[in-house]
């Protein structure tokens, strides 16, 4: 081919390729590796919060926990309980504490229809576990550092972003691992770009579960991931926090740089319920009596702080009684009562191994709305336990401002409706019944900043609108959704 010929052919081919480069290269360079931009027209305050740098986590550390689950995940299989289930006669009931109720626990009623047998049966293995666990007494001097851990993926990643946003405007620069089940709930597009560029990693808890030549499996889900997660998690010092609970406050200083947190090296908090735990726990425990100086409602654990270096046994015996939680420890904790599940195995555990604790006094709050036929709850404010450390139960007072709360709030447990955003443009509540009235879902623009200090719901929606119509087309379980940007845009508009 003649020279002219093929320098006419290269030429042809370099313009389109050069159109195409004009056109497309802008879209790679805005929505490439590290930047992601939304596509929401509509003005508000979006914060930089800067690079977050996450160090990669030590081989040896690693390999580690590797190698102390291989020996912890055989001593709990050969100490599994024996009977087929707990059996119960009926649901313990959903009974509030009030107000002005004060004391200590008492002994609450047993449903547990179990034989004495099985009883005997299950404290035999539960001794010879604990028995274990005080002869090789570990240790938690391989974990590292201080950080968040909570647990996403699918529709709990949702909510576990506006998290971990919430938590960056806070100012907390601490490092975030979040814990997905498996292979299938690990996101590449979230986990391996999005989330890393605000300071968290993703761990896929069944490579956990079964790494290491020892190690053995067993089958989780749900409310057992959470012990799991802390328990994997490379921190010694972990805040855990459910996936749809919100902080309020920067962790650092006012949690675990503060009392009572430095000194008990385990903070719990309430829950709305008088416990109904089963008397036969006391007793498959190996306690001589009914423990004296316990709280009388039940504990929440949407959020839960605790030192791994002065707690892993305690830690370890959690994780025994969330593996074998759903036929055995959890209705003995709970004997079917509202929210069944790990929220008693923590302190359980702790009061067993006889691991100091603190339990916030402050009564769980409540954030709610109106739908146009009744109230629904919407959510839990749990409370700073520095201040209840200092002030004690104090009654509350809803005309009282915020600068005149002697306990602030320090976490708003957003569990009803929770902030995904697809699901909640898809599902009804952000209306009345009758669908013509858009809705706040905890509270007037007064109330809220009469409460918090600030508009809360606003602060959430900016999230919620950049995200939603950032991540519309890449969080795997939004892409189905029609429409969604343009449906937070128009809740938005209507009502911030």
């Amino acid at each position: 081919m003649p020279p002219r010929f093929r320098a006419r052919r290269a030429i042809a081919l370099i313009i389109p390729l050069c159109v195409v480069l004009y056109f497309f290269a802008p879209y790679k360079l805005l929505f490439g590796a590290t930047k992601h931009i939304p596509s929401s027209k509509i003005k508000y305050e979006r914060t930089d919060y800067g690079q977050l740098t996450l160090e990669p986590v030590d081989p040896n550390l690693i390999n580690g926990i590797q190698s102390f689950w291989g020996r912890w995940s055989q001593v709990i299989h050969q100490n599994r309980p024996s009977p087929k289930r707990i059996l119960l006669d009926s649901n313990a009931p959903n009974i509030p504490i009030s107000p002005d109720e004060y004391g200590t626990r008492k002994l609450p009623v047993n449903r547990v229809r179990n034989s004495e047998a099985d009883v005997e049966s299950m404290r035999v293995s539960h001794a010879a576990l604990l028995s274990t666990l005080n002869a090789e007494d570990p240790k938690g001097d391989l974990f590292n550092g201080t950080g968040i851990v909570t647990v996403g993926g699918g529709e709990y990643y949702g909510p576990a972003i506006i998290g971990l946003l919430m938590l960056r405007k806070t100012g907390c620069t601490l490092p975030v691992e979040i814990f997905v089940a498996n292979d299938e709930e690990y996101e590449p597009a979230l986990c391996e770009d999005y989330l890393p560029s605000y300071g968290a990693r993703c761990h896929v808890l069944a490579k956990s579960l079964q790494s290491g030549k020892t190690s053995l499996s067993f089958d989780i889900t749900h409310y057992q991931l959470k012990s799991l997660a802390i328990l994997f998690s490379s921190f010694a010092e972990v805040l855990y926090l459910d996936s749809d609970s919100i902080p309020l406050l920067d962790p650092t200083i006012e949690l675990f740089g503060s009392e009572p947190y430095k000194s008990s090296g385990m903070v719990i908090w309430p829950d709305f319920w008088i416990s109904t735990e089963s008397p036969h726990f006391y007793t498959i425990a190996g306690l001589s009596e009914f423990p004296s100086n316990l709280p009388k409602t039940s504990s929440e654990t949407g959020q839960l702080l605790v030192n791994k270096r002065t707690h892993l046994k305690a830690l370890l015996l959690a994780v025994y009684y969330n593996i074998y939680g759903p036929d055995w420890y959890y209705p003995l904790l709970s004997q079917g009562a509202l929210g069944q599940g790990d929220k008693e195995t923590f302190m359980a555990a702790a009061l067993v191994t006889e691991a100091p604790f603190y339990r916030v006094k402050t009564d769980v709050r409540s954030v709610s709305r109106h739908n146009g036929k009744e109230i629904k709850w919407s959510g839990m404010i749990q409370h700073n336990p520095t201040d209840d450390l200092e002030h004690g139960r104090t009654p509350y007072d809803s005309s009282e401002n915020i600068a005149d709360v002697l306990v602030r709030p320090a976490f708003l447990h957003a569990n009803t409706p929770k902030m995904n955003a697809g699901h909640l443009v898809d599902e009804g509540d952000l209306f009345t019944t009758n669908g013509k009235k858009r809705l706040r879902l905890w509270g007037s623009k007064a109330d809220q900043e009469k409460r918090f200090g600030y508009d809360v719901e606003r602060k959430v929606w900016e999230l919620l609108l950049q995200t939603g119509c950032e991540l519309e087309e890449i969080v795997l379980e939004w892409k189905r959704r029609k429409n969604m940007c343009s449906r937070l845009e128009a809740h938005w508009e209507a009502l911030f």
